[in-house]
């Protein structure tokens, strides 16, 4: 299948942004929009958005990928200050370069999770959301919930085991996302794919959350990749259970 590439310069509250997209011949009516989250840009960790972006729309899935407000070659505050501007331009100048798109899933990584929701939650463009080991804010945890972390930690397997019984006794309530957060994924009616690496340290942070939330949601874990998929293998298989999601609804 023939693919054009095109580099864009688009405007966001007087800032220019940054972006690239990944246009087939014939695009489907779905197209897939990156956020990297605050430590990267376009190009995501190892690569990774620009690989992605590249098997996707070998597929007839037109994808676009750009810095987000003040990081790599955009201009503008951090995007933790644009309050989801820069996301609402990108879209927008998406449909308007792939006019063929009905529809489109927000990939996004680590701590752009929350951002990705609120704004999905807001735009009924947004069919599906596609997280990788999404960082999720939580609602701040009270004293005693912290004492009973402090003594897990230290506890035999034993005592461990009966921690959960030991907080519903205590009235105390069990972590739960930020109230901001909750609203959005709680508003939020589309498709949800969980993607996180088996063997990394905190990678599944949020993730039992979103689940114990919601019925519809599908998760993949990649075993033994790091926070980062830096093997090509693990690469190949994030790209291929997001293509395979991406096509089968």
């Amino acid at each position: 299948m023939r693919l054009e590439q095109r580099a864009l310069r688009f405007q966001c509250g007087g800032n220019a942004l940054i972006g690239i997209v990944d246009v087939p011949e014939r695009p489907l009516a779905r197209g897939l929009l990156m956020l990297a989250d605050s430590g990267q840009y376009r190009t995501g960790s190892h690569r990774q958005f620009t690989l992605l972006a590249r098997l996707l729309a070998g597929r007839g899935v037109a994808v676009m990928r750009f810095d987000r407000a003040g990081a790599g070659d955009s201009e503008g505050r951090s995007c933790d200050q644009a309050g989801g501007a820069d996301i609402a331009g990108a879209m927008n100048e998406f449909f308007v370069h792939v006019p063929e798109m009905k529809e489109a899933v927000i990939l996004a990584a680590g701590d752009a999770a929350g951002q990705a929701a609120t704004y999905a939650a807001a735009d009924a463009r947004v069919a599906g959301l596609a997280l990788f080991n999404p960082e999720l804010a939580q609602a701040e945890p009270s004293a005693g919930s912290l004492a009973l972390r402090a003594i897990g930690h230290y506890a035999p397997p034993l005592l461990r085991r009966h921690l959960p019984a030991l907080r519903r006794g205590l009235g105390m309530r069990a972590p739960a996302l930020a109230p901001e957060l909750a609203s959005a994924f709680d508003n939020y009616e589309g498709q949800l794919l969980l993607v996180l690496a088996g063997g990394a340290a905190g990678s599944g942070h949020g993730a039992g959350l979103l689940e114990a939330r919601r019925a519809r949601c599908r998760r993949v874990e990649i075993s033994g990749a790091d926070g980062g998929f830096s093997r090509s293998a693990w690469r190949e298989a994030v790209a291929a259970a997001s293509a395979s999601w991406l096509t089968s609804w």
